[in-house]
């Protein structure tokens, strides 16, 4: 058996931060710990450390997360909420000073832009929401959901959100021709609805029950879009969601697509994808 010391004069002495020196992938580490301190270090010592690493990659997560306190419905739509929702925060003035936030989800969303009623109407038939300029004035998309911050409260919801980097999102996406791949660009969007003309047309509550609307009534829906379907030219408004970078094999059938929009529980059943936010 060979020697160290012989190995050692074949292939150089090896040393500290010898590990793919050449460019662009070396490590500038330095020559090893210093000697320890021999008493209580001073503050200027514990600004000076003794063992650098560096590396050529960042060395942080690069995913920003924010708290967001919930206030309740009074239907407790929010005690559904699940990791890879998509939030929209009301821009209340009483929330403002204070630590609760009116919060919907996409279900949430469109079923109070479809039935919010304009307080200013004494027949109390005209929509809140009856124009672009409306719902930008009173909502911001905030981010996806990642988790429950505290899950031992029966009463309220401290949520985790994802506000930029890496995150899990609903597959709410599907393009008109193939399939959902790596580097697509997601958006959501608002579009018009007309009712039907004749008829009494019923949606889905996010609780799953059926809602009626009136007939011949114009509304706005919040929508999944991509820039390779007819709908992303007919939207009125278009936000880009992220860029994906994981998805999954299945895709989701189309009716659980459509019903996603309206029903939380839906929503929730569908698969989960991996974005890219806001880079």
């Amino acid at each position: 058996m060979a020697s160290i010391a012989s190995i050692a004069s074949m292939v150089g002495k090896p040393r500290l931060g010898n590990v793919n020196s050449s460019p662009p992938f070396s490590f500038k580490a330095s020559g090893g710990p210093r000697r320890d301190y021999g008493n209580k270090p001073t503050v200027s010592a514990l600004q000076n450390p003794t063992l650098h690493n560096n590396v050529p990659e960042v060395m942080v997560n690069g995913t920003a997360r924010a708290p967001l306190f919930v206030r309740p419905f009074t239907r407790g739509y929010e005690k559904a909420y699940s990791e890879g929702d998509i939030l929209f925060v009301k821009k209340d003035e009483r929330s403002s000073g204070g630590q609760h936030h009116v919060v919907a989800n996409l279900p949430v969303m469109n079923y109070l832009l479809r039935t919010e009623k304009d307080l200013a109407d004494k027949d109390g038939k005209k929509l809140a929401y009856n124009s672009v300029d409306k719902i930008l004035k009173d909502w911001n998309y905030f981010g996806i959901l990642n988790n429950d911050m505290d899950t031992g409260s029966k009463w309220q919801r401290l949520l985790n959100v994802n506000v930029r980097g890496r995150s899990r999102v609903a597959r709410l996406w599907q393009p008109e021709k193939g399939r959902l791949r790596k580097g697509d660009c997601v958006w959501i969007g608002i579009v018009e609805r007309t009712s039907h003309k004749s008829k009494i047309e019923t949606i889905p509550s996010p609780l799953g029950s059926r809602v009626p609307i009136e007939r011949n009534v114009k509304y706005f829906e919040v929508v999944p879009l991509m820039d390779c379907c007819k709908e992303f030219d007919e939207a009125e408004f278009k936000l880009p969601v992220g860029i994906v970078s994981q998805v999954t094999l299945r895709q989701p059938h189309s009716s659980a697509l459509s019903e996603a929009l309206y029903v939380t529980e839906t929503c929730k059943s569908l698969e989960r994808i991996e974005v890219l936010m806001r880079i």
